[in-house]
C-alpha cells in the first residue's frame, strides 16, 4: 500500500515509525502452516516497500533484510516457494534477486511503474549513476512459455497500475501467475474497476483450462467490493472464481461467519499497518486447486511495513493413488513426483508428493507405501498420507539397518506365500536375499535365494507378471537381454526364460505395476534422450509393442 500517497510523506514516515516501535518482537501468528505439513505447491507474496519513503534507513529498513527475507522462503526446509509475487520493488533490488534466484531455477519479470532519479523518492538507495526504477516483479520456478504485463490503469491514478504475469510450468502444470498492486486511494472506485479488468483476464485464462494465481497488495479488506470480485459465490456472496489462501483461518473469522458455523470466510490474518488490516492476498483459481492453506509471517521490521503472506495448495486432480498404479520420479533436487496411470496407458500430470528424497540411495514401491534406504544403510517405510498421497518424514517408520551392503532394493509383494509383503536385496557380490515381512513394519532374518545375479544391470519386481497369482522377477543383462523368472509362491523361482532383446537402449527400467488398470503388470523404459516408453503387459509373461508416454525425463534421475 502506498501510504505516502494517501497520507502524505510525513504522515507515512510517522505511521511507519510508530508501527515499527509498537510491533517490537513479532508475536506468534495463528493458524501456522509449516513447510513440513503444508501441501506441495508453495507461494509467497510480499510488498517490499522500495528503499525510500516510507521505508527509509532512518527507520532501520535495509536491503539486506529484504533480500534475506525473500530468499529464505526458497529453501526447502523453510518453505520451498514455487512462485514469488513482489510489489513496490526497485529495479536494482529486482536485479539482485534475479541473480540470486536464477541458480535455484527461477525466472523473473519486472515492470516499471515510476521512473525516478537515483537518490530520490521511492528507490533512494539505487546504485549511483543508474535510474531508480520502481515497480512490480514476479518470479516463478519452472519453464516460462509466455510473459505479459497487464495494464490495469483505469485513468485518474497517480501512477500506472501494472501487473507482471507469466505463463509457466509449475511442478509440471501450465498456469498463469500475476503480481498485483491495486490503487491505494481512499476512494475505492478506481480500485474496483482495476479488479474487474484483472478478473476478466483471469477468467479468460481459466476458460482455456489454465490455473491462475494472483498474489499481491490489493489495498482493500476482504469484505470490500474489490475483494468480492475474486472470492467465490459460496464465500460471503463473492462473484469470482478464486479461493483465498487464508479464508479458512477460524481465528480471524468475522462474527457472522462464526455464528453461522462457516468453514471459510472472507477474512484472514491481518497484513499491514498499526491498525492491522488485511490488504495482501494470494488468490488461487478454485477449479484447479484444493487443500488451500495460508499463513501470514511475523513482521520483519527492518525489511518492510507489510507482512509476508504464504500459501500452499494441491492440484485439484492430485491425491491418493487411484485405481491404477503409477510411476515415481525423484528429480535432481530430491523432490518426489508421482505420475498416476491412466486407462489409456498414458501417465497423468505429475503430483509433487515429497521433498528431501535426495538422501535416499534406493527406493521401491510397496503398494502405496514407499520403502527406502538412506546413506547410512537404514531402511525406512513411508506410508502414503491418506488424504494427499504425499510422503514425509513425519510418518515414516524405521524398518531395519545394515542395508548399505545391498546395491538393489526390490518390493515384490508377497514373495514367499505367507500373506505378508516381503523385500528382496542383492548384495555387491551378486547374491540375492529374501527379507520376509513380519506383517507390520519389519522384516525377519534374510534368506539367500540366489547367486550370480551381478550379471544383471537392472532388476525388476513386477508383481505377478504371468498371471498365476505369484510374484515374479525380471532381469536385464549387459547385452540388453530381458529375462523372466517365474516365482513359485514359496520364496524361490523357476529357471529363467528370455522375453526380450535390445533393452540396452534404456537408461532406466521400471516395473510401475498396472498402469492402465487392466489387471496386468506393465513395464516402462527411459531412453538416452529422456523419452519414456510404455510396454503393456499381456498377463502371460510378455508385453505389447512399446508406445511413447513421456518426454524430457532426464538421465540420472531416479525412476521407480
Amino acid at each position: 500500500m502506498r501510504l505516502r500517497t494517501a497520507l502524505g510523506a510525513a504522515g507515512a514516515l510517522l505511521g511507519s515509525a510508530a508501527a515499527a516501535l509498537a510491533l517490537g518482537t513479532p508475536a506468534a501468528q495463528a493458524d501456522t502452516v509449516t513447510a513440513g505439513t503444508a501441501p506441495a505447491l508453495r507461494f509467497v507474496s510480499y510488498n517490499m516497500c522500495g528503499s525510500g519513503s516510507p521505508c527509509t534507513d532512518e527507520l532501520g529498513y535495509t536491503d539486506a533484510a529484504k533480500y534475506a527475507t525473500i530468499l529464505d522462503q526458497t529453501n526447502a526446509s523453510v518453505w520451498g516457494a514455487d512462485q514469488i509475487f513482489l510489489q513496490e520493488v526497485c529495479r536494482y533490488q529486482y536485479d539482485k534477486l534475479a541473480a540470486d534466484l536464477a541458480p535455484k531455477g527461477f525466472e523473473g519479470l519486472y515492470t516499471t511503474t515510476v521512473q525516478l532519479n537515483t537518490g530520490s523518492g521511492l528507490c533512494a538507495k539505487g546504485p549511483a549513476g543508474t535510474v531508480g526504477d520502481y515497480g512490480m516483479a514476479l518470479f516463478v520456478k519452472g519453464t516460462v512459455s509466455e510473459r505479459k504485463v497487464l495494464d490495469l490503469t483505469v485513468g485518474g491514478e497517480s501512477e500506472p497500475i501494472k501487473a507482471p504475469c507469466m505463463k509457466s510450468y509449475t511442478q509440471g502444470r501450465a498456469n498463469w501467475a500475476c503480481s498485483v498492486h491495486l490503487y491505494w486511494a481512499t476512494d475505492p472506485g478506481l480500485r474496483n474497476k482495476e479488479a474487474e479488468i484483472l478478473a476478466a483476464q483471469a477468467a479468460a485464462w481459466q476458460e482455456q483450462g489454465l490455473p491462475v494465481v494472483l498474489g499481491g497488495d490489493f489495498n482493500d479488506t476482504p469484505g470490500s467490493t474489490m475483494a468480492g470480485t475474486f472470492y467465490q459465490p459460496g464465500n460471503g456472496g463473492g462473484n469470482g472464481s478464486f479461493v483465498e489462501a487464508d479464508e479458512t483461518d477460524k481465528d480471524y473469522f468475522t462474527s457472522a461467519c462464526t455464528t453461522a458455523g462457516a468453514t471459510r470466510c472472507r477474512s484472514g490474518e491481518t497484513t499491514f499497518g498499526a491498525s492491522r488490516r488485511k490488504i495482501d492476498y494470494i488468490f488461487l483459481s478454485g477449479a484447479h486447486f484444493k487443500n488451500v492453506k495460508g499463513d501470514v509471517l511475523p513482521r520483519v521490521v527492518d525489511a518492510s511495513d507489510h507482512d509476508m503472506v504464504r500459501a500452499a495448495a494441491t492440484w485439484a486432480d492430485c491425491g491418493p493413488a487411484g485405481a491404477t498404479d503409477g510411476l515415481f520420479r525423484r528429480d535432481a533436487s530430491g523432490v518426489l513426483y508421482r505420475y498416476a496411470g491412466r486407462t489409456d496407458g498414458k501417465l497423468a500430470a505429475p503430483c509433487k508428493v515429497g521433498v528431501g528424497w535426495g538422501m535416499m540411495s534406493k527406493v521401491a514401491q510397496d503398494g502405496t507405501t514407499l520403502v527406502a534406504v538412506d546413506g547410512s544403510g537404514t531402511l525406512w517405510r513411508y506410508p502414503a498420507d491418506p488424504a494427499t498421497g504425499s510422503y514425509s518424514g513425519s510418518t515414516r517408520v524405521q524398518a531395519g539397518t545394515g542395508w548399505q551392503g545391498n546395491d538393489v532394493l526390490l518390493a515384490p509383494g508377497d514373495f514367499d506365500g505367507d500373506g505378508k509383503r516381503d523385500l528382496i536385496g542383492r548384495d555387491t557380490a551378486g547374491a540375492l536375499w529374501l527379507y520376509p515381512g513380519d506383517g507390520a513394519n519389519g522384516y525377519g532374518a534374510r534368506k539367500q535365494i540366489g547367486t550370480g545375479w551381478q550379471m544383471f544391470d537392472s532388476l525388476l519386481a513386477p508383481g505377478d507378471f504371468n498371471g498365476d497369482g505369484k510374484a515374479d522377477l525380471i532381469g536385464r543383462d549387459a547385452t540388453g537381454g530381458l529375462w523372466f523368472y517365474k516365482g513359485d509362491g514359496a520364496g524361490s523361482y523357476a529357471p529363467r526364460t528370455p522375453i526380450g532383446t535390445g533393452w540396452q537402449i534404456y537408461t532406466a527400467l521400471v516395473a510401475p505395476g498396472d498402469i492402465n488398470g487392466d489387471g496386468k503388470a506393465d513395464l516402462i523404459g527411459r531412453d538416452a534422450t529422456g523419452g519414456l516408453w510404455y510396454y503393456k503387459g499381456d498377463g502371460a509373461a510378455y508385453y505389447a509393442p512399446r508406445a511413447q508416454v513421456g518426454y524430457s525425463y532426464p538421465d540420472g534421475e531416479l525412476l521407480f
